[in-house]
């Protein structure tokens, strides 16, 4: 009996982790289409932080992606305005169902990168 409660809550567990995972890539992709952005790479890296990779349109200034991903993320909470990174690159951070969500702007390279935990 011990047994089966243990596996029933691992189920719902492994869920709701799943489904936060979800509403993050899905959060990232409104913000790729908003963008007319392309997908170049989605994985996990060594340390299960998941990340997509994309690119966007080469005529694009920089204010103008921040405001695509500002205006796609206007019902969400924020856990840091735009601000330089040690790389000179604009990052911000955002919380989607207790996850937090890090966007990359590599504005001179043309993409967008997005990070969040795995689990």
């Amino acid at each position: 009996m011990k047994a089966l409660l243990f596996v029933f809550m691992l189920t719902i567990s492994s869920h709701t982790l799943l489904a936060q995972n979800e509403k993050c890539l899905a959060f990232s992709n409104s913000i790729i289409n908003n963008a007319k952005g392309k997908i170049l790479r989605q994985a996990v890296d060594i340390n299960d932080v998941y990340f997509v990779k994309a690119e966007i349109p080469s005529t694009y200034e920089l204010e103008t992606v921040k405001t695509v991903c500002d205006t796609t993320a206007k019902t969400t909470k924020v856990s840091f305005n735009w601000r330089l990174n040690y790389d000179k690159n604009y990052e911000k951070e955002f919380i989607i169902s207790g996850k937090k969500l890090l966007i990359t702007i590599y504005f001179n390279d043309k993409f967008l990168y997005f990070e969040f935990p795995k689990n």
